[in-house]
């Protein structure tokens, strides 16, 4: 696996400007996962007023109904960041997407600040609209964008962004259903010269903060990159069990990028999965908070076949119960969007593979 290079992935459009904006970990930040909705993950364009079918007109398997940590039993969210461009409406480019894949998307990823501003607040408008029918992962990164300011750590854990916290966790507490919320994932690459005890206090004033606040209806996700040879790392920064409902991690196959050497998506993504599984964490539910593959050297159709070969090997890798493709091209210009010969249609292939297939239904209310 290659190193994964510092600012790696580019801003949203319609973003101020910031120095240093990652769109990495859980999605980079404190990742807010929205899950509450009713439909089932098929063909299937807008949200349904009834309870979810599967194929053929059957209701669910009950025992397949997700958990109350919004964890899919048998099998796994299927999701993608989709760009909105110039627009800073994401529902245009989401509902274009998933008309091309013939699906609808299970997760999908949206961003912001710790400003008290549009930027900051949950939900946009256009994010009350995703929510309807897709989970929603919100990334709260610690920074303040338009004044090109990046947020220490040390000050949250020391109160200075209490406010901001109650706020949040106000809006999330009358949202009412079940949310995932993560703190500024992929931080074990941080060069800035804070510490992971800084981190972890951060992220402990973060989630006592909204447990004070009585959003109660907050589910934690910790994350890291997933780069293996930053195992050692990992558990510095790790909060506590009784601080995390879930795990994420980002896997890419950089190649032609960086001059790595290919690997398929099971080499990409099993290594870092096997390290959680026999590591103390393999009762924490894990996610691929992003994920893709750069195109091959010399073999038109690597992509397209990388794509294709997910399920097979999701099915080996039983605790991962999410997937979020990254369809965007980072800041040093790696591109790990959907191009190519057949890539789109692997891809959408894939997606359509019973295992990804899980029934989204209401979750009860905190």
């Amino acid at each position: 696996m290659s190193l994964p290079a510092k600012s790696r992935h580019g801003r949203p459009a319609g973003r101020l400007s910031a120095s240093r904006w990652v769109l990495i970990g859980l999605a980079l930040a404190l990742v807010v996962t929205v899950g509450v909705y009713t439909y089932n993950s098929s063909e299937q364009q807008g949200p349904s007023a009834q309870a979810p079918v599967v194929p053929g007109g059957k209701a669910p398997d009950k025992s397949c109904t997700p958990t109350a940590q919004l964890v899919p039993p048998c099998g796994a969210w299927w999701g993608m960041h989709v760009p909105p461009g110039d627009n800073p409406n994401m529902r245009p480019s989401l509902t274009a997407m998933e008309q091309k894949l013939g699906r609808k998307l299970d997760i999908t990823i949206s961003y912001h600040d710790m400003s008290d501003s549009d930027s900051g607040r949950f939900f946009r408008n256009d994010e009350s609209q995703v929510v309807n029918d897709h989970i929603l992962l919100l990334a709260w990164e610690s920074s303040i964008w338009q004044d090109n300011l990046d947020i220490a750590w040390r000050d949250i854990a020391a109160g200075h962004y209490d406010q901001a916290i109650t706020d949040q966790a106000a809006r999330v507490k009358k949202y009412g259903k079940p949310i995932l919320v993560g703190f500024d994932g992929e931080k074990d690459r941080d060069e800035s010269g804070q510490t992971p005890a800084e981190y972890v206090a951060a992220y402990k004033r973060i989630v006592d903060g909204f447990r004070k606040a009585g959003a109660t209806n907050a589910l934690w996700v910790w994350g890291v990159t997933g780069y293996y040879p930053f195992r050692d790392r990992w558990k510095a920064y790790y909060p506590g069990h009784s601080y995390v409902d879930w795990i994420s991690y980002d896997p890419y196959n950089f190649a032609t990028c960086r001059g790595a050497t290919w690997q398929d998506f099971k080499q990409t993504v099993q290594p870092t999965y096997n390290w959680f599984q026999q590591n103390g964490f393999a009762n924490k539910p894990l996610m691929l908070a992003e994920y893709g593959t750069e195109s091959h050297k010399s073999d038109a159709s690597a992509r397209a076949d990388w794509y294709l070969d997910i399920p097979e090997a999701m099915k080996t890798m039983p605790n991962l119960k999410a997937i979020i493709q990254w369809n965007n091209v980072d800041a040093d210009r790696c591109d790990f969007s959907l191009t190519g010969p057949g890539v789109v249609q692997a891809f959408a292939e894939a997606g359509k593979d019973p295992y990804f297939r899980q029934p989204m239904v209401r979750q009860p209310t905190g």
